[in-house]
């Protein structure tokens, strides 16, 4: 009697290297999406920052320039590190022998621009920042023109201006910057610095004002 040998067949299932080979594959490819994943969060995170930031340091440079272009005059002083307190000086529209103030100044701790001590957007910093993320104000400072020390051919170039014209003219500069220090191994400190700049004519300081003889 011939005894026939049996033959086990191996398309029913994998072997074990087979299925090792396949969840190693499969790791490597969920680990090379979470880290694509990861970056892409990591820039949004920081496009948004930006944006923020940017959004704060235009609106301070707009509404600084617009009061300062409807003042009569300004006081300028030193602040902390290196920033200025600024006091502007307005006239009264039904009392044109009265005139009233408000004082802008940085508040480094907080970072945010004060008026009377008041922050001038309650909104930012943003309370939405991740752990490592914060702002900075390095810069924010009024300067007569020609003294902001930006532009050395303005410097030489105030010889050349009339005194009513230096009188009234100041520049403007905000810096302000972004930091994500790093949180996780591998990671990287990352920094963002923007300086915003504007020139301003304060066009009622060489203006005569009658005053009024109070009744």
């Amino acid at each position: 009697m011939r005894l026939k040998s049996v033959k086990w067949s191996r398309e029913g299932g994998w072997t074990f290297i087979e299925a090792t080979l396949s969840i190693v594959i499969m790791t490597i490819m969920v680990l090379g999406l979470t880290i694509v994943l990861m970056a892409f969060r990591e820039h949004l995170d920081r496009s948004w920052a930006i944006r923020v930031m940017d959004q704060y340091g235009n609106d301070v440079l707009e509404r600084l320039t617009h009061e300062l272009r409807n003042a009569v005059d300004v006081q300028v002083s030193n602040g902390t590190a290196n920033t200025h307190e600024i006091t502007i000086e307005y006239p009264d529209m039904l009392y044109m022998d009265r005139t009233y103030y408000h004082r802008w100044k940085a508040d480094l701790r907080n970072t945010r621009i004060l008026i009377d001590n008041r922050p001038m957007d309650s909104q930012f910093p943003p309370r939405a920042l991740g752990r490592g993320e914060f702002f900075q104000i390095l810069r924010f400072t009024l300067d007569p023109f020609g003294m902001s020390g930006r532009e050395i051919d303005e410097a030489r170039d105030r010889n050349s201006r009339s005194e009513t014209f230096l009188n009234a003219t100041y520049d403007i500069t905000f810096s302000l910057q972004y930091n994500r220090n790093a949180v996780n191994p591998g990671e990287h400190d990352w920094k963002f610095r923007k300086t915003y700049t504007n020139r301003v004519y304060i066009k009622n300081k060489n203006l005569y004002i009658r005053r009024q003889t109070a009744q």
